[in-house]
């Protein structure tokens, strides 16, 4: 008996049992979407972290207090005792890494829950501000709609300017340009130079919902001593066979700055792109675990649903296997036989479940605004496990018809 044959007397034998077959697949199906789900999860967050991290340049290291992501409250108690990283020091680096590179910028974090006054209009108590210098533009790689950047003079002769976010921009002066008027942040009045080009949101958060202020002007509206005290130094290199070079003018600097003995470890986190990448997988990586076990759960129930339902099938067909036997059939093509209904039957609901998993994880993605990234290592996972289901929950059912004797088949009512 040739395989095709087999697969074609799986499909009859699925079509004649289509409600307890159905039912199968439903839960195997149930089980997919959730491994898919998770999966299209973390496609789309890594994609979305590539393309954030892409539009900083591949160049580009960070010195901060503490690392990228901890989840650890231990370590987090200990990375805040570090002493913060000041304006002045990065100033001081700035000037060590002159030679190597003109991109050093001095960031400081966003202060969130803001409100931005023009005239009689203010804004929703959610705006972002954000302090740098004038290598913001060329670290960051924003753009303009309108306007000019900063420049070394507006923080020489701390000049209270401002640039806004597209949405900032929008809420308080509509089609009307905002260049030239004066807005008031904690009741400081700042000169709109500029305005952003808009960016649309990552993870359901507006990028546009910001106001850029030179770093000194931002320094004033944070309280000494706070997590927003301590600043963060983007060292750019200028090409990337550059790179591991400026890493270590820069971490070595920057531990003179600091003060530090050669013995002593280093009291700031160097990150890279693949750094903070590697990070990043580590933390959604439990949203694969999570996803994969729901699905198992699923998985399992539906696996004993199979059993049972080949069990049925194997005393309902008791007379046609002993009948096949008969006629020649070999113990080998009855054991394939079932076990390829099992299988069929799992890889019918492995189709629905990643075509639904599928839909779900690019509907998420559209609501929080993640780039989409097709999960095709989960799909090849998910028909590899509905695979092992069905030849695992199929095996002993299979055997029993296998192993029928077939005088006794012959004679079962």
């Amino acid at each position: 008996m040739i395989v095709g044959e087999l697969v074609r007397n799986a499909l009859e034998s699925l079509r004649v049992y289509r409600l307890r077959s159905s039912l199968i697949a439903l839960s195997i199906a149930i089980g997919v979407v959730g491994i898919m789900t998770a999966g299209t999860a973390v496609s789309s967050l890594n994609t979305t972290l590539l393309e954030q991290l892409a539009a900083m340049g591949e160049n580009t290291i960070f010195l901060t207090r503490t690392p990228a992501i901890t989840l650890s409250g231990s370590a987090w108690r200990r990375y805040m005792q570090r002493k913060p990283i000041t304006y002045q020091q990065g100033l001081q680096l700035k000037r060590e890494l002159a030679a190597v590179t003109p991109f050093v910028a001095v960031v400081g974090k966003e202060l969130s829950g803001e409100v931005v006054r023009w005239a009689n209009r203010s804004t929703d108590p959610d705006v972002q501000l954000i302090g740098s210098d004038e290598q913001f533009f060329h670290t960051f790689q924003y753009e303009l709609a309108q306007g000019r950047p900063l420049t070394e003079q507006d923080l020489a002769l701390n000049r209270p300017v401002v640039l806004l976010g597209a949405d900032v921009a929008a809420e308080l002066f509509g089609e009307a340009s905002p260049l030239g008027q004066q807005v008031r942040i904690r009741n400081v009045p700042f000169e709109v130079i500029g305005v952003f080009k808009a960016r649309g949101t990552v993870l359901g958060q507006s990028q546009d919902n910001f106001v850029l202020l030179p770093l000194p002007h931002y320094l004033r509206f944070v309280k000494a001593g706070s997590w927003w005290n301590s600043l963060l130094v983007l060292v750019k290199a200028p090409t990337r066979d550059m790179l591991p070079v400026v890493v270590d003018e820069a971490v070595g600097a920057f531990r003179r700055i600091r003060g530090l003995k050669p013995w002593q470890e280093s009291d700031f986190e160097v990150e890279t792109n693949e750094s903070i990448r590697t990070q990043f997988a580590g933390l959604v990586q439990y949203v694969g675990f999570f996803g994969l076990g729901t699905g198992a759960i699923a998985l399992l129930a539906a696996g004993v649903g199979i059993m049972n339902m080949m069990l049925v099938a194997v005393r309902e067909r008791t007379r046609e296997i002993g009948i096949r036997k008969a006629l020649g059939a070999r113990r080998r093509w009855i054991l394939l036989q079932f076990l390829l209904e099992a299988v069929t039957l799992s890889l019918i609901g492995a189709v629905g479940g990643i075509v639904l998993g599928v839909l779900v994880g690019w509907a998420i993605s559209g609501l929080i605004g993640s780039a989409f990234g097709f999960p095709w290592e989960w799909m090849g996972i998910s028909l590899g496990v509905c695979v092992g289901t069905g030849l695992l929950w199929g095996t002993y059912p299979a055997w029993k018809a296998a192993t029928l004797n077939p005088v006794e088949a012959l004679r079962y009512e």
